[in-house]
């Protein structure tokens, strides 16, 4: 887990929390914690500079979320993934995420909002055969930019929690460039979709967009259980 700043040791207990829960978010989302990986408290409290309680509580919220899950005698894990369990967030990401590209092609003409999507396409334009990093990392500020615009902050937040678990970065590096390049397009498609005004072609870009990548993902996860397969008949 990457150490993130922790906030002043003076700061409200909320606040701390937060911290925990944002910084095992983002350490989820890019990988450095593994599906299935135990959380150890005083390490976690550690590596962000809080005390043992803000872990605890940090944990305890996630594991209500379902993005971690708890074992009697081992504790806090990052929660492991499914084909099925994959769907189903990708099902739901489909419903939320669609939807709030249909409110962002509807008030696209509000504000500075066009030039900010343009300004989006060039960076997935320019990061397109960057490592995988700059590329995930690109792709995310498309999708917070996509939902500053929808202006919906409860759907934000459902799409925050639906998100993260599965983890965008290992996917994005084991799908390889055939579906990082279709990916791309998809993107493009949904962007256009907005620019235009158009929240219904948006929305169905946008769930376009999610199905295959749902396909995708899972594709991944057939292939990872083959090759535990493979290696445990050798052993």
């Amino acid at each position: 887990m990457p150490p993130r700043t922790p906030p002043s040791k003076n700061a409200p207990a909320e606040t701390l929390v937060e911290h925990v829960i944002d910084s095992l978010r983002e350490a989820i989302r890019q990988g450095h914690l593994a599906q299935g990986e135990r959380l150890v408290v005083a390490d976690v409290a550690k590596t962000y500079g809080v005390s043992v309680g803000p872990v605890r509580e940090a944990i305890r919220r996630l594991t209500g979320e379902g993005v971690l899950e708890f074992t009697p005698h081992r504790g806090a894990s990052v929660r492991a993934y499914s084909e099925r369990g994959v769907r189903e967030i990708f099902q739901a990401r489909e419903a939320i995420e669609g939807y709030v590209a249909r409110l962002a092609a509807e008030n696209i003409h509000r504000a500075d909002y066009a030039q900010r999507m343009r300004d989006c396409r060039k960076l997935l334009q320019d990061t397109l055969h960057a490592d995988v990093k700059k590329l995930s990392d690109a792709r995310q500020v498309f999708h917070d930019v996509l939902y500053d615009i929808a202006g919906n902050e409860v759907l934000r937040e459902a799409g925050l929690r639906l998100t993260f678990p599965v983890n965008r970065l290992l996917f994005t590096e084991l799908m390889g460039r055939p579906r990082i390049e279709a990916s791309q397009r998809e993107h493009e498609d949904i962007i256009d979709a907005i620019l235009a005004g158009d929240g219904a072609r948006a929305e169905r870009a946008m769930r376009a967009h999610l199905h295959a990548g749902a396909i995708a993902v899972c594709d991944v996860l057939e292939q990872s259980k083959t090759v535990q397969r493979r290696h445990s008949k050798k052993a």
